[in-house]
């Protein structure tokens, strides 16, 4: 169960409460979840439509995945023929960008119809040669950080008649963020923004171990996955990409909460070894980046004139830079080799 693993990274003096937060799913088919209480009883409702969310940009990740990796193992860039090599990438771009154009455009369905649904085989489909355990753990991270911040609203108080043990959860919770030097984005943000901000931080924190002195490279990378692909379906349904102006919104848009999940990550990541293979949770962070930047663009190029949408050619250029600014970074942490990652 994930309440049961949350609840277990939260420190002992939070889960009396954290056990009395019931959670459950709906069958509401819009991307949405709500916190709430209930007199003693708090309430996490998940729409269905989050896991369905989950479900078809999982897929798009494992597809784009897919598409990174035969650039990086097996397309060659030092090939004289440039026609040829041109070829080569559109053909691999094919795979990783065609699914994403194929959600921008039934978006509007799913807006108009208020339901999440893979209507095309190509939003349901995994790639020959990705582990369906690979995709399924995609999945249920997605659907992890969306209970963790519900459950952090709980935690610290948002609800409308929160509890009284919550101002001490939030000191705990502003100590760990100041133990790591992450500071929290907040300018131009109200105060029911600001929260959903502090609902993401804390989400992480729970999800990577940060409370319970139990930080790891797999828990940062499944708070990764979750986060930043959960955050990036969710703006891509509902066009909440970028600032407004109307301070009455709720939420914060899209940068502000990958800017506020992008500092913590990187805060928390600061002492994990490289893998065996040289893996680093800032290098997966580059490749979700790059996720991130081709659905951003898409919607960019819609509504800014002069601006192209991102193709494989310029993802790959702009990988194979981030990659080595991330290298540089991980020797200048002088992080130690680990043989068990």
């Amino acid at each position: 169960m994930l309440m049961d693993r949350l609840i277990e990274s939260v420190p002992e003096t939070w889960q009396a409460r954290a056990r009395k937060i019931f959670a459950g799913r709906n069958f509401d088919g819009t991307a949405n979840a709500e916190a709430w209480r209930d007199g003693e009883v708090g309430v996490i409702e998940i729409n269905y439509g989050i896991t369905s969310a989950a479900m078809i940009y999982s897929v798009l990740y494992c597809k784009y995945y897919e598409m990174v990796r035969t650039l990086g193992s097996e397309v060659d860039f030092t090939d004289d023929d440039e026609e040829t090599l041109l070829m080569i990438l559109e053909e691999v771009g094919d795979s990783g960008f065609t699914p994403i154009l194929i959600a921008d455009r039934e978006k509007s369905s799913w807006n108009e119809h208020r339901s999440v649904y893979a209507g095309h085989e190509l939003l349901q489909e995994l790639p020959a040669s990705r582990q369906e355990d690979d995709y399924h753990n995609t999945v249920r991270a997605i659907e992890e950080f969306v209970l963790a911040h519900e459950l952090a609203h709980h935690l610290l108080g948002h609800t409308l008649d929160h509890y009284p043990r919550a101002t001490q959860n939030k000191t705990y919770f502003q100590k760990a963020i100041q133990k790591y030097g992450i500071e929290l984005p907040d300018r131009n943000l109200n105060n029911e923004q600001i929260q959903e901000i502090e609902a993401d931080a804390l989400a992480l924190l729970i999800m990577a171990g940060v409370l319970i002195d139990e930080v790891s490279a797999p828990r940062i990378y499944r708070a990764l996955s979750g986060s930043i692909i959960g955050l990036t379906a969710l703006a891509h349904i509902s066009d909440t990409w970028v600032v407004s102006d109307n301070l009455s919104e709720t939420h914060p848009d899209f940068l502000t909460r990958y800017d506020c999940a992008t500092r913590v990550i990187r805060a928390i990541s600061r002492d994990i070894p490289k893998g065996a293979e040289g893996g680093h949770p800032l290098g997966f962070l580059t490749q979700l980046s790059g996720f991130v930047s081709i659905i951003l663009n898409n919607w960019l190029a819609k509504h800014l004139d002069n601006h192209r949408p991102i193709n494989v050619l310029s993802l790959t250029n702009w990988i194979f830079e981030q990659s080595a600014k991330v290298e540089e970074e991980l020797k200048r942490l002088n992080l130690p080799q680990n043989d068990l990652l």
